[in-house]
């Protein structure tokens, strides 16, 4: 506001203008007040504006936000590592949460799929007490293993969530059975068929073959049948309470043709440790019992011990088996401690024509022809 407006302003509030001056000065300020009254921008340009703002806000927001995100994360993931790989009751170095919890689920296999291997699960820790378990599910044919599917199971805490089974090609719910030798004569089960199937499969093939036995017979005995023989002893399915009161294809629970190794078993054979301005890195080395083909009681005693273990853990063991009806592993143990383990069959591989020799075997009440596969037969 300049002093000549100022000057007429109070003139005119002193009522010293004349009427043409003062008709004229309102007239002035009718155009200024119009004036003042108009925005000072458009509102094309108030619209950028404001955009540019909240923009510029929201920005702001998430940089402020996402080195909180990322600390969280990181003391989430340090926290989640010391939970499964760090000290905690009754664990050690030595045998972490994360592998007692993978050994829950190659322990629970061992003794309930005749494929199974002795190799440890995958884990992988992730964040927010999180961790994935893998492991591959195979079959021997022969002298190889093939890969038929995936197992994952995922854990919150200890927790183990779904147990999720993927099967590439055969169904999983046609695995071969085993019949208890009490009921094959009253159920009349015929297996020529099977033994067809063997004698129409030519020279230079292999096959794996579920083996139904007329009585139970020990460890020892079976060992005994198949000495000499160019056949493999896969896996020793074990009689256990009732089930020769059920009509239907018997649980196959029981344990493989070699020990199951705990973490514990295995004695420190050397150790060296490398010093350096960083810090020092260890290297150790262990070693399993020397096992020898045919040693019962070392197979009897790992497979007790892996029982023992399982039935702390009865509820993921009902998750991760199938078709074994309702085994109380706690029950299983004491019958088996105070009882001998006997066995209703067997599971071998081998060529063809060799384990067709066996047809006339009068131990031999059934079989039942798993998987057939080309030579990949060599001793």
């Amino acid at each position: 506001m300049n002093d000549d407006f100022k000057e007429r302003l109070e003139r005119y509030d002193k009522g010293e203008m004349s009427p043409e001056e003062k008709e004229e000065f309102e007239k002035e300020m009718s155009a200024r007040e119009e004036q003042w009254m108009k925005p000072l921008m458009d509102k094309k340009k108030q619209r950028k504006i404001l955009r540019a703002s909240k923009w510029k806000a929201r920005i702001g927001t998430a940089l402020t936000a996402i080195p909180i995100l990322l600390l969280v994360m990181m003391a989430s993931s340090v926290l989640t590592n010391l939970y499964y790989h760090g000290f905690s009751t009754g664990l050690s170095e030595e045998y972490t949460r994360s592998q007692k919890l993978a050994d829950v689920i190659s322990f629970s296999q061992l003794v309930t799929d005749p494929f199974a291997e002795k190799y440890s699960a995958d884990t992988e820790v992730g964040t927010f007490f999180k961790m994935g378990v893998t492991k591959e599910l195979r079959k021997q044919v022969g002298k190889e293993f093939y890969t038929v599917g995936e197992m994952n199971v995922d854990f919150l805490f200890s927790k183990m969530g779904a147990v999720e089974k993927k099967y590439y090609g055969k169904d999983e719910n046609t695995p071969a059975e085993f019949q208890h030798p009490s009921l094959l004569s009253e159920y009349k089960y015929d297996s020529s068929s099977e033994w067809e199937r063997l004698e129409m499969l030519p020279e230079g093939t292999v096959a794996t073959t579920f083996i139904t036995f007329t009585e139970l017979m020990s460890t020892e005995k079976v060992f005994e049948q198949f000495e000499g023989k160019d056949l493999e002893v896969i896996w020793f399915p074990v009689d256990i309470p009732d089930e020769r009161d059920n009509y239907h294809p018997i649980s196959n629970i029981g344990f493989p043709n070699y020990p199951i190794f705990h973490t514990d078993d295995w004695s420190l054979t050397s150790r060296t440790e490398e010093r350096s301005l960083f810090g020092s890195i260890s290297t150790e080395s262990r070693s399993a019992p020397v096992y020898e083909e045919g040693d019962t009681e070392m197979l009897h005693e790992q497979f007790l011990k892996t029982l023992h273990f399982l039935k702390d853990y009865q509820k993921e063991f009902n998750q991760i088996q199938y078709m074994h009806n309702d085994i109380k592993l706690n029950e299983l143990v004491r019958y088996l401690e105070k009882n001998d383990i006997a066995h209703h069959g067997v599971v071998i591989t081998g060529p063809t024509k060799e384990i067709l020799s066996l047809k006339d075997e009068k131990w031999i009440g059934a079989i039942q022809v798993d998987e057939v596969a080309l030579w990949n037969w060599s001793n």
